[in-house]
């Protein structure tokens, strides 16, 4: 029981190390504000992508609540605070409410492998896979409708990964094409042995033919 207990807190500790490394990618400011909790801050105005992140095993009070919300009001933006199930407990959950959080999601996180996994065979599906980091425009595309957002956001949600480009973070960016045009996307990010699968996406019109899936096997691959 405890070594499968430590197996589990050593998977997230390196998934908040995956975690951590992909958002002060995009950032453009973060702030530590304690041990384990930061404030990650891209100035694309979507909750999702400006995250207080608060990791298992940090202690919470209400003025690291406090501070974390004057940083993104200043800028105007909104944001998303991830909390670990852990720390909602009814006093907390109270103080929460009163600060006016409310619940908006609940969510785990995933993993894979890379030894055990059984790769595909690629040598039809790879010719249409295309390594896109000198053109993130075709990248950008597919996930306009995928996330069903508005292509100003996309643009600059699309800047702050040219921005991690241009700083070295390792981002490797792909695109699925048919009949030369992208229809489906995915961000892989590396962090020392680790890799992270982000922004997959297929235009709504092609979802459900297994695209992202012929995307998501050549990346593993």
């Amino acid at each position: 029981m405890q070594n499968t207990q430590s197996a589990i807190d050593k998977l997230i500790s390196l998934y908040y190390q995956a975690e951590d490394y992909f958002f002060r990618a995009i950032s453009v400011t973060c702030l530590d504000l304690a041990d384990g909790i930061t404030a990650y801050m891209t100035k694309v105005p979507v909750e999702d992508l400006n995250l207080l992140y608060i990791r298992k095993g940090s202690v919470l009070a209400e003025s690291i609540l406090k501070s974390a919300k004057k940083f993104y009001e200043h800028q105007r933006l909104p944001f998303i605070t991830v909390i670990p199930k852990e720390l909602c407990v009814k006093g907390m959950d109270n103080t929460l409410k009163n600060m006016g959080y409310i619940q908006t999601a609940r969510s785990v996180c995933m993993f894979i492998k890379l030894s055990d996994h059984r790769q595909s065979n690629l040598e039809s599906s790879s010719k249409c896979v295309i390594g896109v980091n000198d053109n993130l425009n075709d990248w950008m595309l597919p996930l306009v409708g995928a996330f069903e957002s508005k292509i100003e956001i996309t643009q600059q949600y699309t800047a702050t990964h040219k921005n991690a480009l241009k700083k070295s973070f390792k981002f490797y960016h792909f695109s699925l094409y048919k009949n030369e045009n992208p229809i489906s996307s995915i961000t892989l990010s590396i962090c020392d042995n680790l890799a992270r699968i982000d922004d997959v996406g297929t235009l709504p019109e092609f979802q459900r033919k297994g695209y992202a899936t012929r995307l998501l096997n050549h990346v593993l691959a």
